[in-house]
């Protein structure tokens, strides 16, 4: 795999860091993070995979050096500079959710919802046909219809942040110099970018864990609409369904790949805590790892 803000580490950035390299290790260099009007780059220590290939994007090992080739042993810089990485790995790891958030349309949702009670209505004699009742159908709409307002919402203020994202992203993926301005413009978006992104999929994860996007999933197969007025609203709302489903599915295999647990709960509990406070996940985060992994600590 790729890291797309990282490239092989050369020159003086290679000659820093070689003594410190271990067996079946990879040495990778940032672009140019410019703290304190001084250039510096971050060069990191990757596990190797098979085929000279890296095993994950894991950082490992880290340290900044100057464009000199010394390395920088000030705590509180090489914190900085971590932040700069963070933030920018947190962006790309973002891209393809900031591209699908710039195609989102309200009012794909807005058609559906000003229908919500007429469809209902209309799927009255559906949900009196099914085992478990009319009530527990009733109950499961009415949650879909309150994720899908709330899906709306948070979307339309992911369009907006996802607009300035993708155009910052550009300038991080060919890894231009990033200054102090740049960086920050970055952090706050990309912390609201994915706070709101996470408040969606929360939200996705409960209707599944609660058995209401099941429900709604029954009740829209049963239901014979060809030739009604509702027909294009119900087809919609399975498109939904459908893709609520592939998300969760995505979300499981996610689980199972950096936390080895396809447990929605546990998923669940996992990004809760990893996210850290809304105001700063990246500074918590890095906080929580500069002494596991400064190759300079202790």
């Amino acid at each position: 795999m790729k890291i797309p803000i990282m490239e092989p580490a050369t020159g003086v950035y290679l000659d820093a860091i070689r003594k410190y390299i271990k067996f079946r290790q990879v040495p990778l260099m940032s672009a140019d993070y410019i703290i304190g009007g001084k250039k510096y780059r971050l060069v990191g220590l990757y596990k190797k995979g098979w085929f000279s290939r890296l095993a994950n994007g894991v950082l490992n090992k880290f340290v900044v050096v100057d464009q000199s080739g010394a390395i920088v042993r000030d705590l509180a810089l090489s914190k900085k500079a971590l932040n700069f990485y963070y933030t920018l790995e947190t962006l790309c790891s973002a891209e393809r959710r900031i591209y699908a958030a710039l195609k989102h349309d309200p009012s794909f949702y807005e058609q559906i919802l000003e229908k919500a009670e007429d469809i209902v209505e209309f799927l009255m004699p559906v949900m009196q046909k099914m085992r478990l009742g009319e009530e527990k159908y009733r109950r499961g709409f009415q949650h879909f219809f309150d994720f899908l307002k709330l899906w709306n919402e948070k979307s339309i203020l992911l369009e907006s942040l996802a607009r300035e994202l993708s155009e910052l992203l550009p300038l991080v993926l060919k890894r231009q110099p990033i200054n102090q301005e740049t960086y920050e413009r970055i952090k706050k978006l990309v912390i609201q970018f994915i706070y709101y992104s996470d408040i969606r999929s929360f939200a996705l994860i409960d209707l599944e864990l609660e058995g209401h996007l099941f429900a709604v999933k029954l009740i829209l197969l049963e239901a014979k609409c060809d030739k009604t007025k509702y027909r294009k609203i119900i087809e919609n709302m399975k498109t939904i369904v459908r893709e609520s489903y592939d998300a969760i599915q995505v979300t499981r295999m996610e689980g199972l790949k950096y936390d080895n647990t396809m447990d929605l709960n546990k998923i669940k509990k996992i990004v809760q805590k990893q996210r850290g406070s809304k105001e700063d996940m990246i500074d918590d985060h890095v906080h929580k790892v500069i002494d596991e992994k400064w190759l300079l600590r202790g």
